[in-house]
């Protein structure tokens, strides 16, 4: 399932994305795993700061974070999946995790999304304000307000 950020900018979120975030149901790691190894994944490897030298099986200690042959690739993994929505990009169907989960699940998500919403508001009651003083031509011309 599409996660965190990448979750939200299929659905129309305007925040920057580094990597494909997932998530990934642990008995599902066999799986995952399996499609790392087609991907040549390496791992990121926190201690080195750099990629490889560590097993790239998610059980294994370490950041959930992949370079693969298709790019950056980090997975949060999880017991249950959030019911997923569906979204439709390019003829193909994904599911996606909804922005309420987003929000809760990704703090980094959360607050980008929550700066975004302000903005919108701000530029919401700007134009409004900005309407309401534009003002009606008074007996000269000019502008009355």
């Amino acid at each position: 399932m599409l996660a965190g950020s990448t979750a939200a900018v299929v659905q129309g979120a305007p925040i920057p994305v580094e990597a494909v975030e997932i998530a990934v149901r642990w008995r599902d790691s066999p799986s995952f795993t399996a499609f790392l190894s087609r991907a040549l994944a390496q791992r990121w490897n926190a201690r080195w700061e750099e990629w490889g030298g560590v097993r790239h099986e998610p059980e294994e200690p370490g950041e959930h974070r992949w370079r693969t042959r298709h790019g950056e690739l980090r997975a949060r993994m999880v017991e249950e999946l959030p019911e997923p929505i569906e979204v439709r990009l390019g003829g193909r169907t994904y599911p996606v995790e909804p922005l309420v989960q987003v929000e809760v699940a990704d703090r980094h998500a959360a607050e980008l999304l929550r700066r975004h919403r302000h903005r919108l508001a701000a530029g919401a009651a700007g134009t409004a304000g900005a309407a309401g003083t534009a003002g009606t031509a008074g007996p000269t011309g000019g502008s009355a307000g």
